[in-house]
């Protein structure tokens, strides 16, 4: 099996946002702190778990980056995969997603080994609207299964998943080739790389990978920012008086009859 994962890093939430919030600063900070999301972490944990059960199986990441030294690139490569190669996000912004999947559809389509399986968070960089799988799938004409937590390779050509369906997990099976919008979970929680392949991929060279030309995408502007409102309260607020165990009863107490009515 050919495994293709594309992954788009986020700014490190641990590091506070610029002063100045425009479309420029928030680029910046992404390229200076760079951190894969929990759902890039899932879906590349899946295909090296794919990797763990089958060592022929083969993996190719595909990172949106913002230069050829962005450090997600040496990371990813850290996990000694069969090929790290990026794409540029100033030329192709994940936001406009229509745009970005018909140049990743005719890029997958060229590449050799031919991809069987499409491993990508449920939300592609920190965009949060999860439009990107739909429409990436929707430009392959391939079938898609969206809040996937496992993945196992079957004989044939087909893929079993399981995947989060409401309140229930369900498992699937679909045959390849096949997008899967993976999400977070305790089970699918990415690895530590071994020391040696960290070493060996801050050795590495990495180039920026043309995507098939296609229409400039048009130029965003920030229009400013604002404050939420508070939410108006709708029940009362009462102090609980007293030493801790008085208000543990008047605690329990509140709680047992809450809902009834005077």
């Amino acid at each position: 099996m050919n495994v293709l994962v594309l992954l788009a890093g986020i700014a490190d939430p641990k590091w506070p946002l610029p002063a100045s919030l425009a479309a420029t600063t928030l680029d910046t900070q992404r390229a200076t702190y760079p951190l894969l999301s929990p759902f890039d972490e899932a879906a590349l944990e899946l295909a090296l778990k794919l990797r763990d059960a089958d060592a022929s199986v083969q993996i190719r990441a595909l990172v949106a980056a913002s230069s050829a030294q962005d450090p997600l690139m040496r990371h990813v490569a850290s996990f000694r995969l069969d090929q790290v190669c990026a794409f540029d996000t100033a030329r192709w912004p994940a936001w406009n997603s229509a745009a970005l999947a018909s140049a990743l559809s005719s890029w997958a389509q060229k590449l050799t080994p031919a991809p069987d399986l499409l491993l990508m968070g449920r939300e592609f960089g920190d965009q949060d609207d999860g439009s990107l799988p739909s429409t990436l799938a929707q430009a392959l004409a391939w079938p898609l299964s969206t809040l996937v937590l496992e993945a196992t390779a079957e004989s044939g050509s087909s893929v079993r998943l399981l995947r989060q369906q409401g309140a229930v997990q369900e498992r699937v099976r679909k045959d390849l080739p096949a997008v899967a919008a993976v999400t977070n979970h305790a089970r699918n929680r990415l690895r530590h790389p071994l020391l040696k392949n960290v070493m060996a991929a801050k050795k590495m060279v990495f180039e920026l990978t043309d995507l098939p030309d296609g229409p400039p995408p048009p130029a965003l502007r920030w229009a400013g920012t604002a404050l939420a409102s508070a939410p108006a309260r709708t029940t009362a607020c009462r102090m609980l008086d007293g030493d801790a165990a008085a208000q543990a009863r008047a605690l329990a107490t509140l709680l047992l009859t809450s809902g009834e009515t005077a």
